[in-house]
């Protein structure tokens, strides 16, 4: 620590998490050297011994949000052995723990090529996952695969509402009833 109480010297791990927190709150837009030194409360000097430029910054920040919620993610919910079970424990983290702004705010920069990608990579990730779900619940390949778009759809929806309309399901017995109406629709002839 210096005499200041800031920090002496900064990872490339602290700078990334910064990143994409920033990200989170208020989108890819909004990631400057300088905003991430703000919240990691450094001067923006030790930015340049890590990485070349905000481009660099972006591309980590996007690799993280991969392990930690898409890689990370599908290793926790693999774990699960029984498949109905499984897909209950997905939508319930999706529709009830998780509060997904990042991805929302990814969504809104779909234009940036790095940005694109890292969605792209992302949704393949998830779709196999689902699909493999449904599979092994007994549908047919392209069934599954139609499923998980479903699946996927839902939440990926719920996000972007979640963002606009708040109100819609702002209590846990309408995420409750959500939830449990997902599933009917996803599960209704297996």
């Amino acid at each position: 620590m210096s005499r200041a109480g800031r920090p002496t010297q900064t990872t490339p791990e602290q700078w990334v998490q910064g990143a994409l927190d920033e990200i989170e709150a208020g989108g890819v837009g909004a990631l400057a050297v300088e905003s991430v030194s703000r919240r990691l409360g450094v001067s923006k000097g030790g930015f340049y011994h890590h990485f070349h430029n905000r481009r660099a910054l972006l591309r980590a920040a996007l690799e993280l949000w991969e392990e930690q919620f898409v890689v990370g993610l599908a290793k926790r919910f693999d774990a699960i052995a029984d498949p109905r079970e499984r897909l209950h424990a997905l939508l319930y983290h999706a529709s009830v723990e998780l509060e997904p702004t990042v991805i929302v705010r990814l969504m809104a920069a779909n234009a940036d090529p790095d940005v694109a990608d890292a969605l792209a990579r992302a949704a393949d990730g998830r779709l196999g996952l689902l699909a493999r779900i449904f599979r092994e619940l007994g549908l047919s390949r392209a069934t599954a695969a139609h499923r998980a778009v479903l699946a996927y759809s839902a939440y990926l929806g719920l996000a972007e509402l979640r963002t606009q309309t708040p109100r819609a399901l702002s209590t846990p017995a309408r995420v409750r009833s959500y939830l449990r109406d997902v599933e009917a629709t996803l599960l209704h002839d297996v």
